[in-house]
């Protein structure tokens, strides 16, 4: 065991009782001699002594590294007028750049690491669908060509008669293109915008490959006779179906019928649709519709489907007058009748 020192001193400033030997009196810091060194003694360099500072790397290159720690801080910049470019703005040496910035570098064919990221947030974000594919043939994405138009929702469906072409089974709604190019049920589309139409088929796929707003020459047959009009297309959103009858005041009119099939008039080339049912006491039977009449024109309008001879009805106003023209036992008669209101 290492003996201890006993021996004892006085602190001249404060009175404390403090172990001999001590430079400073460890209650008042007071100095009392040379004693054992407690502390370390402050060092203190000839500035002259230092070496000297390298030079700051040139202020046009921001990424090299300093030469050395005894560089110091970088100089302090003068403030620029709003718009101007200093050195700082210029890009360093590639060999300094970081590796994102070398990658996405427009010279080194970086730009597509951009068009991969974009794409990944739209994709994360749910801008674009998941279901989009890229094209293999020629590298980019797949156009979804013209909008469908509204031809394949106007007509209730388009059926291939025996002799070929695309017969309109009939009108889905007022303010059609179709009607207003002057086509109705029953007619027969034999060109379509200077292509043969075969079969409902082909003219469903013809529509599909015709943008809104365009302007299509149509050869049709109508009651037996080849006829050619004009027909502009429209949106599938510009057409609304049964919207703006079921919408107005009154809604739907009624007479109390059951349309049948097509029948083909005697004596005359045009079809007809026979009545298969007449509700009693219904605007028809009161008018004096029968079961079994051919209606073969209905407001001056020509009925050649049972599709249409029900939209004329339906668009017909509750309350008016109109005259329905059928064949009776080969006779042809028109009798006017007062619309009903369909009940809800």
């Amino acid at each position: 065991m290492r003996a201890e020192n006993t021996d004892t001193v006085t602190c001249p400033s404060c009175g404390a009782t403090l172990v001999a030997g001590l430079r400073f009196c460890r209650m008042c810091g007071y100095r009392l001699g040379e004693g054992v060194e407690e502390y370390v003694p402050t060092q203190r360099f000839d500035p002259s002594s230092m070496p000297k500072a390298a030079p700051p790397p040139p202020a046009t290159d921001p990424f090299t590294p300093r030469a050395t720690w005894g560089a110091g801080p970088a100089p302090i910049q003068p403030l620029r007028p709003f718009g101007a470019t200093s050195a700082l703005d210029q890009p360093g040496p590639e060999a300094s750049s970081p590796t994102w910035a070398k990658a996405c570098a427009p010279k080194r064919g970086g730009w597509w690491l951009w068009v991969v990221i974009g794409l990944v947030i739209m994709f994360a974000a749910g801008i674009l669908p998941l279901s989009m594919k890229l094209k293999r043939a020629r590298g980019g994405l797949d156009n979804p060509g013209p909008p469908a138009v509204s031809l394949l929702a106007e007509a209730d469906a388009f059926d291939t008669p025996d002799g070929g072409g695309a017969m309109i089974r009939g009108l889905a709604g007022p303010g059609s293109s179709l009607e207003a190019a002057g086509l109705v049920g029953g007619d027969i589309i034999t060109n379509f915008d200077g292509k043969a139409v075969r079969d409902a088929a082909t003219l469903r796929g013809l529509i599909a490959q015709t943008p809104p707003g365009k302007a299509v020459e149509v050869v049709y047959i109508h009651d037996g006779e080849t006829k050619k009009t004009t027909l502009t297309t429209l949106g599938r959103q510009d057409f609304r179906g049964m919207q703006p009858i079921d919408t107005r005041p009154g809604g739907r009119g009624i007479i109390g019928v059951d349309p049948g099939g097509r029948v083909r008039l005697p004596s005359v080339n045009l079809y007809g649709v026979e009545l298969d049912d007449v509700d009693r006491n219904g605007p028809a039977d009161l008018a004096g519709l029968k079961e079994g009449d051919v209606v073969f024109e209905f407001g001056g309008k020509p009925i050649r489907t049972a599709g249409d001879l029900r939209l004329r009805i339906y668009e017909s106003i509750p309350g008016s007058t109109v005259t329905v023209s059928v064949m009776r036992d080969g006779q042809r008669l028109d009798i006017p009748v007062k619309i009903g209101r369909q009940r809800d």
